[in-house]
């Protein structure tokens, strides 16, 4: 039997169902009457794409596709009704939709709080919670902080997802003792379609009832239910190594043309991060991303979160790009900021952020 904990209090089935609940909190507002219609058996919805590539869509979802997806990653994941969830990312993006359909598909307990940067820093290291889905940022201090991986070795099951986690993040995540979880997927796949389990898994793994292939620019192609059988093209490109595996190399958006070479902004981002390891300087959160030039038409630039740093620093980091990725691929510009502009799901509006970098440089 489903049980909601908000804010201290627990609230049944029944009592979601009922709707008779009040909150004066928007974001809770909000997910207890996704919940009620769930409940009702409302049998569509409509989620916003996130907008990270471009102007976020309404998609409409049937009941039947999203507890196709459910289903998938509760067998994918061997989950059962004793779960405790604990959700912190927005419910107001399919990732937290579904985090909320799981659980009422499975009648267990869910714990739900504001999506925050650091979600678990109330949490003590003897937790009750089993199953968590974080975005990168959430989890982006792991590497520095002993008591986030003591809280986080107390969850079973662990979904990472929304955003590109780096290598260096992914190496932090190899030393938890919890399953973690790298998805793949969409607003339009209605959250994961793959799975791939961090320190284990080679290569994403399509959930059950899910085909892959690629087209002729070898970017991922789906067609499982949440697709309505049929086949949707996405924008990343793959390495199919096997009908149901296959590993992911970028999206086409996030690839540079400056001069005419291609070039991978994953690659850059490693590439800086790699160097800030060799200095043993703090890490600061960045992003890397295009910038219109007249003679290359395009040139590569980070934006980096924080105070500038020294331009010895600066210069170490173009050259290090330079010397691995060759001299198109070293960044132009290294900018910096004290926040970036931020889209409703939480991702990083990375032109928008360069916009108002450049108007205030």
């Amino acid at each position: 039997m489903t049980t909601l904990h908000i804010q201290d209090k627990s609230y049944s089935a029944e009592e979601i169902k009922a709707g008779n609940l009040q909150f004066d909190d928007e974001y809770l507002r909000h997910t207890v009457s996704f919940c009620n219609h769930w409940l009702n058996k409302q049998e569509t919805f409509l989620f916003n794409t996130s907008g990270s590539t471009g102007c976020p869509m309404a998609i409409e979802a049937s009941r039947e596709q999203m507890l196709a997806s459910a289903k998938g990653t509760i067998q994918a994941l061997g989950l059962s009704d004793t779960e405790h969830i604990y959700l912190c990312i927005s419910t107001k993006m399919i990732g937290g939709a579904m985090m909320l359909v799981r659980a009422m598909e499975l009648g267990c307990t869910i714990t739900i709080v504001h999506p925050s940067s650091n979600p678990i820093d109330s949490l003590n290291e003897n937790h009750p919670y089993t199953f968590a889905s974080f975005v990168p940022m959430q989890v982006f201090d792991i590497n520095h902080n002993e008591e986030m991986i003591k809280k986080l070795n107390g969850f079973s099951n662990i979904l990472l997802g929304g955003a590109p986690a780096s290598d260096d993040m992914i190496k932090g995540l190899e030393q938890l003792k919890t399953k973690v979880w790298q998805t793949y997927g969409m607003t339009e796949t209605l959250s994961h379609i793959a799975l791939r389990q961090v320190g284990t898994d080679k290569y994403y793994k399509a959930l059950p009832g899910v085909k892959l292939k690629t087209d002729d620019r070898n970017c991922l192609c789906i067609k499982a239910e949440v697709t309505n059988n049929q086949w949707l093209l996405t924008n990343d490109m793959v390495n199919l190594v096997e009908e149901d595996q296959f590993e992911l190399l970028g999206r086409m958006d996030d690839v540079i043309n400056s001069g005419g070479i291609k070039i991978f902004t994953y690659d850059v981002e490693q590439c800086i991060i790699e160097k800030m390891n060799q200095l043993e300087m703090p890490h600061k959160p960045l992003f890397v991303c295009r910038q219109k030039d007249e003679r290359f038409g395009e040139i590569v630039v980070v934006v980096m979160l924080g105070e500038p740093l020294s331009d010895d620093v600066v210069q170490q980091m173009t050259d290090h790009c330079t010397g691995k990725l060759g001299k198109y691929a070293a960044p132009k510009h290294i900018y910096f900021t004290r926040e970036f502009v931020k889209l409703e799901s939480g991702k990083i509006n990375k032109q928008a952020t360069l916009q108002k970098v450049l108007q205030n440089s």
